[in-house]
C-alpha cells in the first residue's frame, strides 16, 4: 500500500493518482515524504549571516519555511521575507554531521489545509523533493507542484479590492539574456545540465539531442550552493525583470540551510474565500495574468504552475504572480508532473509533450475559478471528462463563457494560439458596456395633470455572432393646457420611437449616425404634432419640447428641441450637452443678462423652438454626438426639474448614488423641495 503525502489516504501499489485529493503517487515521492523534509523553524530573534535578524515565521509547506526578517545595513534597518528550505544533501561518502536545527527552534504552527478538499485553493501536492541516491551521489531533486508564498500567508478572505484595470506591461524593459552575476552553474553538474540552466538564464533554446531537461544546482554570489530549486529561482528573479512577479533579490547558505531574500511586500490574496468576482474585476485581473505570461512565453519559457494562490495583490493595486520555481522552456520536461487539480494542463498530468499552451490552460481555469468561486473538476485529467458545466448554477455572458471553454479545450490544438491571441479576447469583452437606466416622471406639486412624457427602450442582440445593442431614451414636456399638453408629448414619444425601430431594423440594430437620426426622429415628429392641431382646430397651439439619446456603446448622440435638457457627467465633472431655446439663452449669449439672472428673469418660460410650434417648416432640431466611457452618466430631464434643482445640485445627487433609480427618485425630491411648480420628468442612465 501507498500512503498519500497530500492527504494520508491508503492507497494500492500500483496506484498512481490518490483518490481523494488527486495527488500524483509513487513509492519514492512516498519514501521521501516520510523522512523530514522541512527545517525546524527558527525562533524570533535568531541571527543570520549578513546582519539579517529572524522577527518572525509566516507561513509554512511541507519543505520550506517563510519568516519575516529586518536587516541592518548602512546604518539603515530594512524589512526583508525569506524563504528557508535545507541545503542540498551531501553524497554518501563524503556526508558529515550536520546540525540540522543549530539554532533555537520556533514551535511549528499547526498544519494547515483548506477546509474544502475540492475548493478553488486546494492544491493537491506540494513542492515535495524525493532525493534518490545513486551511486552515491544525489540526484536532483524531483520536483512537484510549487505553493504560493503570498497564497500561504494571504488570509483567504482577502478583498482584492483595488484592481486596477489592465496596464500594459508587454513593453520590453531591456535585453532579458543576460546571465546574472552570481548565478554560476555548480561545477560538480555535467555539461549537460549547464547547458539546460544556462539556456533558462539567457532565454536560449538548448540543445534536444543533449539536454535531458536536468537543471543544475545554482550557486549564490559567494559560491554557495543554494539547491536546484533555490538556484534556479534566483536566476530567473534576475532574468525575468518584469513588476507581475514577485522576484528573489539575493540568496545565501548558511548551517546546512539555504536561503532566498524578497522584499517585504504587502501582498494580499487576491481570492475571496470561496466567493465570486464580478465579470469586470475577473476579466481585468485576467488580463494582467496574460499580459505577464505573455512576458514570460516571449522570452522562449513558459510557467507551468498558475494556480489562484499564486496570485496576489501589491499595495499598488496590480497583480503579481508569486511562483518562479518551475519555470521551463518547451524542450525541458520534469521529472514528475506538476499536480494542481484544477490548474494544471491535461497534458503535463498524461506525460505528453507540453508547450506554451499549457499556461494559456491555466489562466483560463483561474479565470474560470474567479467567476464561479469553484475549480474545474478534472482529477487527474487521465482522460477527457467532457466539457465543463457552466450553467446551472453559475451565469456567465455567453461570449466569455466561449473563451474559457478554448482556454481550457482538453487537446493544445483546441486552445488559443497563443495567450496574446486569449489577452486580445478578454480586453474585447472588458470594453463591453453595461448600461442602467431610470425613468421617472411626476405632476409635481402645483399642476393637476402631468403633461410630460418619457420613454426608455433598449435594442439588445445578444449574439455570439452577431451582436448589437441601442438604447434610446426620450423625454418630452407638452405644452397647450388641459389635455392638449399631453396629447402632443405623447404624439412626440411615439412618433420618435417608430421611426428610430424601423430604422435599426433596416439596418439589423447597428447605429451609423445617431446625431442624423435623432434629429430626423424629431422633425418627424414636429410633423405628426403639425398635422394633429391642422384636424384638430380646437388644439390650435399645441405642442412639446423634446430631448432624446440614442447609445451604441460607446458612441451616444443626443438631440433636443426647446429647453428639455441633457447633461453628461464623466467623473466628476458634470457639463451640459445641450444648449436651450429660449429667450433668456439668447439673452444670455448676446451679453444682456448673465446665467444667475436667467434663473429669475420675467421671461425664462419663453422658448424658441418647440414641435409643432409653426404651421409648417422644420422645428430646428439639434444634436450632438458623444464617446462614452465607463463610469460616465447621462441625465435628461424636462424643465420641471432645471427650473429647481441647480447644476451644483444635480452633480451632488449623481455623484453620490450609485444606482440611477436612486439617483432619479433624488433629483425629482429635490425639485419638489423647490417648490415643484411643473411637471418634472428625468432619465438617469449608468454606464458600466
Amino acid at each position: 500500500m501507498i500512503t498519500c503525502p497530500e492527504c494520508g489516504q491508503q492507497a494500492s501499489d500500483d496506484a498512481k493518482f490518490c483518490d481523494r485529493c488527486g495527488q500524483g503517487l509513487s513509492k519514492a515521492a512516498a519514501s521521501a515524504s516520510q523522512s523530514p523534509a522541512r527545517p525546524t523553524p527558527l525562533t524570533a530573534g535568531t541571527s543570520l549571516k549578513g546582519g539579517i535578524e529572524i522577527v518572525g515565521l509566516t507561513g509554512q509547506t511541507s519543505i520550506e519555511n517563510r519568516y519575516r526578517a529586518r536587516r541592518i545595513r548602512d546604518g539603515r534597518t530594512e524589512s526583508i521575507a525569506l524563504r528557508e528550505r535545507l541545503g542540498p544533501q551531501p553524497s554518501a561518502e563524503s556526508a558529515e554531521v550536520v546540525d540540522e536545527a543549530p539554532h533555537p527552534a520556533a514551535p511549528e504552527p499547526p498544519a494547515t489545509r483548506p477546509e474544502d478538499a475540492n475548493g478553488p485553493s486546494a492544491k493537491t501536492a506540494e513542492l515535495r523533493p524525493a532525493v534518490a541516491q545513486t551511486n552515491g551521489t544525489a540526484s536532483p531533486p524531483q520536483l512537484h507542484a510549487s505553493s504560493s508564498q503570498a497564497g500561504e500567508s494571504a488570509s483567504a478572505n482577502a478583498s482584492g479590492e483595488g484592481i486596477q484595470s489592465a496596464v500594459d506591461f508587454n513593453a520590453d524593459p531591456g535585453p532579458a539574456s543576460t546571465v546574472m552575476a552570481g548565478a554560476a552553474t555548480n561545477s560538480s553538474a555535467d555539461e549537460a545540465t549547464e547547458a539546460a540552466i544556462a539556456a533558462i538564464a539567457t532565454e536560449a533554446q538548448p540543445n534536444p539531442e543533449t539536454d535531458d531537461g536536468a537543471h543544475a544546482d545554482a550557486a549564490a554570489p559567494g559560491g554557495e550552493d543554494l539547491g536546484e530549486v533555490f538556484g534556479r529561482v534566483l536566476a530567473l528573479s534576475q532574468t525575468i525583470n518584469h513588476p507581475a512577479f514577485q522576484r528573489a533579490t539575493e540568496g545565501f547558505a548558511e548551517n546546512g540551510r539555504v536561503y532566498l531574500v524578497y522584499a517585504d511586500e504587502e501582498l494580499k490574496g487576491l481570492r475571496r474565500g470561496s466567493g465570486k468576482m464580478t465579470e469586470t474585476e475577473a476579466i481585468a485581473a485576467a488580463i494582467q495574468v496574460c499580459q505577464a505570461i505573455s512576458f514570460v512565453h516571449r522570452r522562449a519559457l513558459r510557467l507551468n504552475d498558475i494556480c489562484p494562490e499564486s496570485v496576489a495583490v501589491a499595495p499598488d493595486g496590480r497583480l503579481k504572480l508569486t511562483g518562479l520555481d518551475y519555470v521551463s522552456n518547451d524542450n525541458e520536461l520534469q521529472g514528475e508532473p506538476i499536480f494542481n487539480d484544477g490548474y494544471t494542463a491535461p497534458e503535463i498530468y498524461r506525460g505528453k509533450k507540453v508547450d506554451k499552451r499549457a499556461d494559456i490552460f491555466s489562466a483560463g481555469a483561474i479565470l474560470y475559478t474567479w467567476l464561479t468561486g469553484a475549480r474545474i473538476p478534472s482529477e487527474s485529467w487521465r482522460e477527457e471528462a467532457g466539457p465543463v458545466q457552466f450553467y446551472p448554477p453559475h451565469v456567465v455572458t455567453p461570449r466569455l463563457e466561449n473563451a474559457i471553454r478554448r482556454a481550457i479545450a482538453f487537446g493544445p490544438a483546441d486552445r488559443w494560439p497563443t495567450i496574446d491571441e486569449f489577452k486580445a479576447e478578454l480586453i474585447a469583452l472588458g470594453g463591453t458596456f453595461r448600461l442602467r437606466a431610470a425613468a421617472m416622471t411626476d405632476v409635481g406639486r402645483v399642476r393637476e395633470h402631468n403633461e410630460d412624457a418619457v420613454l426608455a427602450v433598449e435594442y439588445t442582440r445578444e449574439s455570439l455572432v452577431d451582436p448589437a445593442q441601442s438604447h434610446l431614451y426620450v423625454v418630452a414636456d407638452g405644452m397647450g393646457g388641459a389635455e392638449a399638453g399631453e396629447i402632443a408629448a405623447a404624439i412626440a414619444v411615439q412618433t420618435i420611437r417608430s421611426y428610430i425601430e424601423t430604422r435599426l431594423e433596416g439596418a439589423r440594430g447597428e447605429v451609423s449616425n445617431g446625431a442624423e437620426l435623432l434629429t430626423s426622429a424629431l422633425e418627424e415628429a414636429n410633423s405628426r404634432i403639425i398635422e394633429y392641431v391642422a384636424s384638430h382646430p380646437e388644439s390650435r397651439g399645441t405642442g412639446s419640447t423634446g430631448v432624446c439619446a440614442l447609445l451604441a456603446p460607446p458612441d451616444a448622440a443626443v438631440a433636443w428641441v426647446g429647453d428639455s435638457r441633457g447633461y453628461l457627467m464623466e467623473g466628476a465633472t458634470l457639463r451640459q450637452v445641450t444648449k436651450d431655446h429660449s429667450l433668456v439663452q439668447r439673452l444670455i449669449e448676446i451679453g444682456q443678462i448673465t446665467a444667475e439672472e436667467a434663473h429669475t428673469h420675467e421671461h425664462k418660460n419663453v422658448i424658441t423652438r418647440s414641435l409643432g410650434a409653426r404651421q409648417s417648416g422644420p422645428a430646428g432640431a439639434e444634436a450632438v454626438s458623444l464617446k462614452l466611457k465607463r463610469g460616465d452618466k447621462l441625465m435628461l430631464c424636462s424643465d420641471g426639474l432645471t427650473a429647481h434643482v441647480d447644476d451644483r445640485q444635480i452633480h451632488d445627487i449623481l455623484g453620490r448614488n450609485p444606482d440611477p433609480f436612486d439617483a432619479a427618485r433624488e433629483l425629482i425630491v429635490a425639485a419638489n423641495a423647490g417648490g415643484g411648480t411643473d411637471n418634472i420628468s428625468v432619465i438617469v442612465v449608468y454606464a458600466s
